[in-house]
């Protein structure tokens, strides 16, 4: 019998199976080229494809684009969105639910001296310098610039510091620090919706419809990442970039921490809030981008985590050495 061809149905999964086959060995070629010129790995080539899994983003691409306040995430456990951006460039999204108040988280993120008790893994955190900023009654900004000049010169008229770090992570079996000085600013009453993101729609367009857009955005400087939390109860926000004539390994790297309220996801009269981090990240040419996104969510969930251990914990204390009074 001559042979019959097979069904649509199974020819477009051995299509799809050849393809990421080729995805893999393509990433495996560049994992080596990468390691030979840049760092000595200290596991096989057997164990660099292994962790190629770590950076495949099926599921995270599918978490919804915001938040809703009016829905409580899985208690501790983070979510994550990953967004391909242009230029060996990524946006990621990622959120967490505390049971303490916004104030709590307020005070351990401007605690600039005492981060990497929090932040697991910080090599280096040496605040720089300080902003005192000035009193909010007498902020000012010209309405005539561009966005993203009125959102430079507000920021630098907010409280904040200047904060060099050191990230420390293995990244496909390599020893790999990511060092960069950031321009940390503070927002007490949140950073101004200069895309709009908080209309649900604008210009026509649904707030879903625009972040599909998103993807097309380059990065670019005081043009900070959308919001991965809609809220409309108060805000605070904390963004984090990379200065301008930083010598480290992001050729750009700015994200904005936002604290919300969550009333309706409190249990027995406590408190609930919600923290999310929205970053962009863009290595230098040297560095694809897809050898450290994977590296770069699972930090930064670790992170969400810590912090919430770390504020709950201090709260249990609290309450504790109150009640032994």
């Amino acid at each position: 019998k001559p042979l019959q061809p097979p069904p649509p149905a199974q020819a477009e999964a051995a299509i799809t199976a050849v393809s990421r086959a080729e995805q893999v060995a393509e990433r495996v070629a560049l994992v080596d080229f990468y390691a030979q010129t840049n760092f000595v790995p200290e596991q096989e080539e057997d164990a660099i494809i292994r962790s190629l899994a770590d950076v495949d983003f099926a599921t995270s691409e599918m978490a919804p684009p915001f938040l809703d306040e009016s829905s409580c995430l899985v208690p501790g456990e983070p979510v994550v969105r990953v967004e391909k951006a242009p230029e060996n460039s990524r946006r990621i999204f990622a959120g967490i639910d505390i049971m303490a108040d916004l104030e709590h988280v307020w005070n351990v993120l401007t605690d600039y001296e005492n981060l990497e008790k929090v932040v697991p893994n910080l090599l280096v955190n040496d605040v720089l310098q300080l902003h005192d900023g000035v009193p909010l009654e007498q902020v000012h900004v010209d309405r005539s610039k561009a966005e993203n000049e009125q959102c430079q010169e507000l920021a630098q008229q907010m409280k904040g510091a200047e904060l060099r770090q050191v990230g420390g992570a293995k990244v496909v079996g390599i020893n790999f620090s990511a060092r960069t000085t950031l321009e940390v600013r503070e927002w007490p009453q949140g950073l101004p919706d200069f895309a709009h993101f908080q209309d649900d729609v604008w210009e026509g367009k649904s707030r879903k419809e625009r972040a599909k857009d998103y993807t097309q955005v380059p990065l670019e400087r005081y043009q900070f990442p959308r919001p991965f939390a809609v809220s409309k109860l108060h805000t605070r926000d904390i963004t984090m970039q990379s200065m301008q004539d930083d010598d480290g390994e992001f050729r750009m790297y700015q994200g904005v921490w936002r604290m919300q309220p969550l009333p309706g996801c409190a249990q027995n009269g406590e408190d609930a809030m919600r923290l999310t981090y929205a970053v962009e990240v863009s290595p230098r040419a040297y560095l694809p981008v897809q050898l450290i996104e994977g590296r770069i969510v699972k930090d930064l969930c670790n992170n969400l985590k810590a912090i919430r251990d770390y504020v709950e914990v201090h709260i249990a204390k609290s309450r504790e050495e109150a009640a032994s009074v």
